[in-house]
């Protein structure tokens, strides 16, 4: 007996169902697999961090790193490019040797060079003094851009204290101040950009997060924008609060400072917030506080040890036009300003 026409339609539906549902789990778990290509953990393991299109989510006190080897000729959206070596640290006229003594930058996107191409970053214009001056020691950019002061400590020692010779470490940043200026009371030392809502629209689904970050990469969707994440209103704080946050960064410094006596490193070298001087004087009254408080600490700690010098960028760019030494309002530099830092720390070294 044939089948009525409505059971054979019933079926066909059914089919097409199955084949649509059996073709989006094939999507899916190829996505999967890229994505664990691609950034070295499976989406699951990076859903609760936030991390760009360079970087990838691990679980520890850094939350996320550089990718080893990326390069986008494109990374700034003004037709200017940044790439990573092998160790994922930022490229330059240097180049990176593990069996070489080597100035170390870790921080955030001032040392890392943001908006500059790799050659026009800080280390990069460091090393070039110390070729002329036929100075051997190498040079490694391990800043990251948005990197607070924990993260930049935790990357020291996970990837560099017992890997590579290190004769000094030139460290400046500006976050804790954006996660306490938003969180106020609320604030903890592992609380950083990187910390809030992954990238992905779509939790766990790799496929989705994929398309989005293509999307990003050829400028068909915003790229995630750092200013858009710092700027935000801030919130009310009382003493007790920013006590606390000077006493966490205090421990910080003091820690940095124990890893860098086991590593044998000869001298640290500590610079203060920067930021120009008319574009500061706009912010917001906590953000102020709080840059204050972080750089107050920054100099105190260089006060207290022989080995560590206290770099006054904030004097040493105020004699230059904003425009000539400041890339943007926030902090960073253009190529000019630069080498103004690199030579001076090239002067502290040569002492």
């Amino acid at each position: 007996m044939n089948s009525s026409p409505e059971l054979g339609l019933h079926r066909r539906v059914l089919f097409f169902v199955i084949t649509f549902l059996i073709l989006l789990i094939s999507i899916e778990a190829t996505g999967q697999f890229l994505y664990r290509v691609r950034y070295g953990q499976f989406i699951w393991e990076t859903e609760n961090f936030r991390a760009g299109a360079f970087q990838q989510a691990v679980l520890d006190a850094r939350h996320v790193t550089t990718i080893p080897n990326y390069s986008d000729p494109e990374f700034f959206g003004v037709g200017v490019g940044m790439s990573l070596d092998a160790y994922g640290f930022r490229r330059g006229a240097q180049s990176t040797n593990p069996d070489c003594s080597s100035i170390v930058f870790i921080g955030d996107s001032v040392p890392f060079g943001w908006s500059v191409p790799d050659r026009a970053s800080m280390p990069s214009k460091l090393f070039e003094y110390l070729q002329k001056a036929k100075d051997p020691r190498c040079v490694i950019n391990a800043a990251i851009p948005a990197y607070s002061l924990f993260q930049a400590v935790a990357r020291f020692e996970r990837e560099i204290s017992s890997k590579f010779k290190s004769d000094t470490v030139y460290l400046q940043i500006y976050d804790p101040v954006f996660g306490f200026v938003h969180f106020g009371a609320q604030w903890r030392p592992e609380i950083d950009w990187s910390t809030e809502p992954a990238t992905s629209s779509i939790p766990y689904v790799a496929s989705a997060a994929i398309v989005e970050n293509g999307l990003r990469h050829f400028g068909f969707m915003k790229r995630f924008r750092y200013d858009d994440y710092f700027y935000e209103k801030p919130v009310a704080f009382d003493q007790p609060s920013l006590d606390r946050f000077r006493l966490e960064i205090r421990k910080e410094l003091e820690h940095l400072h124990d890893i860098l006596f086991q590593a044998s490193v000869r001298r640290l070298i500590v610079a203060p917030v920067t930021v120009p001087s008319n574009d500061y004087l706009g912010l917001a009254e906590q953000y102020r506080i709080a840059i204050e408080a972080l750089n107050d600490e920054l100099r105190k700690f260089a006060e207290r040890y022989h080995d560590t010098t206290f770099l006054d960028t904030i004097e040493l760019l105020k004699s230059y036009p904003d425009q000539d030494v400041f890339a943007d309002h926030c902090c960073h530099l253009t190529e000019r300003g630069n080498d103004i830092v690199a030579e001076q720390i090239f002067e502290i070294l040569r002492k």
